[in-house]
């Protein structure tokens, strides 16, 4: 994919309050934040991936009386060409800086653990497998980050997000931390109370808690391996978003897009995967319009030739007016 020309845009606005500073940058490329490389600018953007500095994000947002939307690790989703109103916030930071913020509250034979929503989600599977920890090691190799995988309910191999949850804490636009369990969420497939929610929302997670059952420590890395291994040989590697539909029942999309003959088709800068008929590539600059537009053909054409609707996973975020 053709790289966009970085264009300097005015400077940021610093925000500082009890020890604790954010920096909001007005006019901010989206695209250098989706795993898509997609998408229009934001009305402003700040990284924030702590309690406070959320907090100190929504208190700006709430003064300068403008919305604020959330973006995870990036992956899900896909942006506007019209870009984002208001303040975009991004929870995310590289998982050297998420190790710090773990915290083993119980360490036993079925370890309680409080993961930082910033963390990444691959680090999660591969620091789970290091340690021990069973069941996770599906998380290597997928995009996004621990936050986003909470809201989306994220699964693969048979394996679900909320089959290890507890808990999850969350701060709202007073500033507040606020908790909840699992059950709030309401969990299912590909879907939480907080995934049903406008993108623009008044509640952003900032940790959660799991409960994982202890296994053996050289099996769980050499599964984390072969999930990494499987990525790499099944699923492209450029410019995506990860599944763009959710798999129907007693099927899947990949599979009814592929029977279709649909590898290949293109729209814009914006193609059916080769590897993996159920992701779309940006490989040629490809606007969100271009996405939108393949994704309506290759809906249609599986509707038509095998009467099953398939229905999208990504998220839509921003001005679609």
């Amino acid at each position: 994919m053709t790289s966009r020309a970085r264009i300097k845009g005015p400077p940021s606005i610093t925000v500082a309050d009890a020890g604790t500073t954010i920096s909001i940058q007005p006019e901010a490329r989206t695209d250098l934040y989706s795993t898509f490389r997609a998408g229009g600018p934001a009305d402003y953007l700040t990284r924030a991936g702590t309690a406070p500095e959320v907090a100190l994000a929504f208190r700006w947002a709430r003064e300068s009386n403008v919305p604020v939307t959330v973006f995870g690790g990036g992956s899900n989703l896909l942006v506007s060409d019209r870009g984002v109103r208001g303040l975009v916030i991004v929870v995310k930071r590289p998982g050297r800086d998420a190790e710090s913020g773990l915290d083993v509250r119980d360490d036993g034979e079925r370890p309680l653990v409080r993961v930082p929503a910033s963390a990444p989600s691959t680090w999660l599977g591969r620091t789970a497998a290091e340690r021990g920890w069973r069941g996770m090691a599906w998380l290597v190799g997928l995009p996004g980050n621990v936050g986003g995988a909470v809201v989306n309910n994220a699964g693969a191999h048979g394996g679900e997000i909320k089959d290890f949850l507890v808990s999850l804490r969350m701060v709202n636009v007073a500033g507040e931390i606020v908790e909840r369990d699992r059950a709030w969420l309401a969990p299912g497939y590909r879907f939480t109370t907080l995934k049903h929610a406008p993108p623009s929302r008044d509640l952003v997670v900032i940790d959660a808690t799991f409960r994982f059952e202890r296994g053996a420590l050289d099996a769980l890395k050499a599964e984390a391996d072969e999930y990494a291994d499987y990525r790499h040989r099944t699923q492209p590697t450029g410019a995506c978003a990860g599944s763009i539909f959710k798999n129907p029942v007693g099927t899947y999309s990949g599979l009814l897009i592929e029977q279709c003959g649909l590898k290949g088709m293109r729209v814009g800068g914006a193609v059916v995967s080769d590897k993996h008929a159920n992701f779309i590539v940006n490989d040629a600059n490809a606007s969100a319009l271009d996405v939108v537009e393949l994704m309506r053909r290759v809906q249609e054409h599986v509707a038509r030739e095998t009467g099953v609707e398939l229905e999208p996973e990504i998220e839509r975020i921003g001005d679609w007016s």
